[in-house]
């Protein structure tokens, strides 16, 4: 998901978010829980044990999933790589890891240990389900519902179906094989399609047997997967292209400079609007003082602009994210993607040089994505 989410907890210096879908599935499961599932499996009880019930089988579930996708971080982090964050959002959860696996030993145990975990929750409330079956019925559903799921999702993402586990195991095995982590996941993407598609005519052939609320749950967990397989052999793609790259091949040198004295009223017509740029470099004897932006202008009022100099509402040169000249072009995607910057100057020797825009790496990313295959 491209999209942030509302952070509720931290757990072990892992940030733990919720997408705005998570509360759509959330209420979906309660009340399929609440009114069809535990009435007709269950008789007897009153609305608000349905209901009661229904709403704390749906969080312990997505309880389920935050450990599944803990059970990732632990792997990854002992491996060595950094989890930021988690989301949990309407098909599930993803653990965000700071870099890509460096080997198919280490992508083999990060994947292989969130089905491990699920299918250990699972036996684990099995056990309870056992345990209290007689003694409470309430708990007992709660209980036998939960087993069932957690060895469902273990059974499901074991699917070789790109990006979930089972995929990135696949992808680790032919990595192995290949010794190439590009054609590794150009064969785990493409098997994710296959299994998509599977989904997806699944989810069609439950439609034409009026099964509806499960045709379209196969439906869109299949144009999900899809979706994904693709995005993330794209992604590996334009990474394999851009790790060749260095800052400077993305950069412009033509970048337009203004004295820090000049109004902005003059700086806006002359090239802002008048030029089109989005971004000017404040400079005074070639000595770089800061940027002005287009979100710059925000400091000072409309009617001011004929008195306010740049200097004075520009963001100086110490607060501007800068990259060197000969930094790996990958290093960029954090700049604009998790930081969302427009624009990051390039450094040589303490002196800018050039300047990236999003809009010219995003161009560099969509040539990446049309140019042939890499290892």
């Amino acid at each position: 998901m491209s999209a942030r989410g509302f952070r509720i907890a931290s757990i072990g210096g892992i940030a733990i978010e919720v997408h705005p879908s998570w509360f759509l599935i959330l209420g979906v499961v309660a009340w399929m829980l609440a009114s069809a599932f535990f009435p007709q499996a269950y008789a007897g009880w009153s609305t608000a044990a349905y209901w009661l019930t229904g709403v704390g089988a749906a969080l312990l579930l997505f309880v389920t999933v935050l450990l599944h996708e803990l059970a990732h971080a632990v792997v990854a982090i002992r491996r060595g790589l950094a989890v930021p964050r988690i989301t949990l959002f309407i098909f599930g959860g993803v653990s965000h890891l700071s870099r890509q696996p460096r080997t198919a030993g280490e992508e083999f145990a990060i994947a292989a240990a969130g089905p491990a975990a699920s299918l250990a929750l699972a036996l684990a409330i099995g056990a309870a389900w056992f345990a209290v079956r007689g003694a409470n019925e309430q708990v007992g559903a709660v209980c036998s519902y939960l087993a069932a799921v957690n060895l469902l999702l273990a059974i499901f993402n074991v699917l070789p179906g790109f990006p979930l586990d089972g995929g990135r195991v696949l992808r680790s095995i032919a990595w192995r094989r290949t010794r190439s982590f590009g054609k590794a996941t150009r064969i785990a993407a493409g098997t994710g399609e296959v299994v998509a598609w599977g989904l997806i005519a699944a989810g069609l052939a439950f439609l034409f047997l009026g099964q509806w609320l499960t045709g379209i749950w196969f439906a869109l967990i299949g144009w999900f997967l899809l979706g994904a397989a693709r995005g993330e052999a794209g992604a590996v793609h334009a990474d394999a292209i851009l790790a060749r790259l260095r800052a400077r091949d993305l950069m412009r040198t033509d970048f337009p400079s203004v004295v820090p004295g000049a109004s902005v009223r003059a700086v806006v017509d002359e090239h802002i609007a008048g030029g089109g740029e989005r971004v000017l470099v404040v400079a005074n004897a070639g000595a770089v003082l800061g940027i002005l932006t287009v979100a710059d202008l925000r400091r000072a009022r409309v009617s001011d602009w004929d008195s306010t100099s740049v200097q004075r509402i520009m963001t100086p040169r110490a607060e501007v994210a800068a990259i060197a000249h000969d930094a790996p072009a990958s290093d960029l995607a954090p700049l604009f993607g998790e930081r969302h910057l427009e624009h990051v100057p390039v450094i040589e020797d303490g002196r800018m040089v050039g300047l990236i825009t999003r809009r010219g790496f995003r161009d560099r990313l969509r040539e990446a994505a049309g140019a042939g295959p890499e290892g």
